[in-house]
């Protein structure tokens, strides 16, 4: 399993949404996902955590 598509798992389990790589996408779309989550990757970790955390709590406020 590649970073992309590790990120791409993770992020989901956050949001609930999935990722287009898992979906029947065209090659455009698959390429631009990849691209968004390499750009997650690039961030400083605790950004990272920061926007996963955020993405908790909207999915939790949403879910009430």
């Amino acid at each position: 399993m590649s970073a992309v598509d590790e990120a791409a798992r993770a992020i989901e389990a956050v949001t609930g949404v999935p990722p287009l790589l898992e979906k029947q996408a065209t090659r455009k779309e698959k390429l631009e996902q990849a691209a968004r989550v390499r750009r997650f990757l690039a961030l400083p970790p605790e950004l990272q955590e920061g926007i996963l955390r955020y993405g908790e709590n909207i999915r939790k406020a949403y879910k009430s």
